[in-house]
């Protein structure tokens, strides 16, 4: 969600995923100690509201997973090309091994 904008009010996010505030203030928590998000209060019409804004290592870092999940379709897609099934398996059980595997994923 906060990909392509510059920021989100907090209300917005938790409603559009309709979670609980504590469900999203943990999420968000864990980004943030991670460096991908911050977290700010803003005032607005004499009221103090959150505001969601991703960062540039959060940018990053999505960039990171997309890159990764493109990788994997395009290896199961390749894998349908031409091969027979039980060749199609056993690549599909090395490249869920190494997904697992790979931080960037997890």
């Amino acid at each position: 969600m906060l990909a392509p904008v510059q920021s989100l009010p907090f209300a917005d996010i938790r409603d559009s995923l309709e979670i609980s505030d504590s469900v999203l203030s943990k999420h968000l928590s864990a980004l943030a100690d991670a460096g991908y998000v911050e977290v700010s209060r803003v005032r607005a019409n004499s009221r103090s509201r959150r505001q969601v804004t991703m960062t540039k290592p959060g940018r990053s870092a999505l960039h990171g997973h997309l890159a990764a999940l493109r990788a994997i379709v395009a290896a199961a897609e390749s894998d349908r090309a031409g091969e027979p099934s039980d060749t199609r398996t056993r690549k599909r059980q090395r490249v869920g091994r190494a997904a697992a595997l790979d931080a960037r994923i997890a």
